[in-house]
């Protein structure tokens, strides 16, 4: 993916395998190495990452929407720290 970072059309490459290497304490199941699809965008945009579609909340969370009550819990308990 860096070698294509400057590169016009690298949003047509296909997806490059990656881990997610932050732990968000927001969930109770560990997020850290989920396996996730990165896929670039155009130049001046920051990639999207997809995670596995498995049952941990962070990919359920993803593929099926976040309601704004769960917006406010996770952003109360960030604020707590």
């Amino acid at each position: 993916m860096l070698d294509l970072w400057t590169t016009p059309g690298r949003e047509k490459e296909p997806g490059y395998f990656g881990w997610l290497s932050t732990e968000l304490p927001a969930y109770p199941q560990s997020t850290k190495n989920l396996k996730t699809t990165v896929h670039t965008d155009v130049i001046g945009t920051r990639p999207h990452v997809h995670l596995e579609p498995t049952e941990h909340p962070l990919a359920v969370e993803q593929r099926d929407g976040i309601t704004l009550h769960r917006v406010q819990e996770i952003a109360d308990q960030l604020l707590a720290e």
